[in-house]
């Protein structure tokens, strides 16, 4: 009879403890999906036409790279106009991205200068050079 009580009360326990760590389980995926949420940034393409009204700035960089996403928020708030290449989905893209030998994503050409990866400090500093300078 002990043996089909503690059965029985092994059985009802084990219940609970599968509902908690369903629970706990869910909390996890929706906390991560609260924390990794990143608003969308519109992408602005480089073509004829924008290239023809000169953007200060034109970014190689892919869809799916977070350091992209800094530049390119960066960038729009603070109306600096650009645009950009995907170098995984644009041959112009991968040609530049090629030809300067890039190593790491993004790629900020400002004028004559070439940044690798995004550095908020540097693009201001070379930004207000090239300003100075026209």
């Amino acid at each position: 009879m002990q043996e089909n009580e503690q059965q029985n009360k092994s059985s009802s326990n084990a219940r609970p403890r599968r509902l908690n760590g369903i629970v706990i389980l869910v909390l996890i995926v929706v906390g991560l999906a609260i924390v990794s949420y990143k608003p969308s940034i519109a992408r602005v393409h480089c073509n004829d036409e924008v290239l023809k009204s000169k953007p200060e700035v034109i970014m190689l960089g892919t869809w799916w790279c977070p350091y992209c996403y800094q530049a390119r928020r960066y960038l729009t708030s603070n109306n600096i106009s650009y645009c950009e290449y995907d170098i995984e989905r644009s041959a112009e893209g991968e040609k530049l991205f090629n030809d300067i030998n890039g190593q790491a994503i993004p790629v900020l050409l400002i004028d004559k200068y070439i940044i690798s990866g995004f550095d908020e400090a540097r693009v201001e500093r070379l930004l207000n050079k090239v300003r100075e300078a026209s």
